[in-house]
């Protein structure tokens, strides 16, 4: 599992996955900091920046924009859906 962690982090990306990985891995190789500096000043606002992120400003954003219907489109998608189907 650490060669795609590794790879994920030499591409520049911060996520709260790669930190859990380097930031432990760190401590254990002698860095200078401890488990409170990783937490309060690493992963928690890493994982906090991912939800809202994620959830909120860009996929669920994203997702909802591009997919949603509304008024006449829709009611016209419905009707469309169930004249394909003719009852018998």
């Amino acid at each position: 599992m650490s060669m795609p962690i590794m790879l994920f982090l030499y591409m520049g990306f911060e996520h709260s996955i790669v930190n859990m990985f380097l930031f432990p891995s760190g401590i254990l190789l002698g860095g200078n900091f401890s488990i409170k500096d990783y937490l309060i000043g690493n992963e928690i606002p890493t994982v906090i920046g991912n939800l809202v992120g994620g959830l909120l400003a860009f996929v669920g954003l994203t997702l909802y924009s591009n997919h949603v219907r509304t008024g006449a489109k829709r009611n016209a998608d419905l009707g469309a859906g169930i004249a394909a189907f003719p009852a018998e």
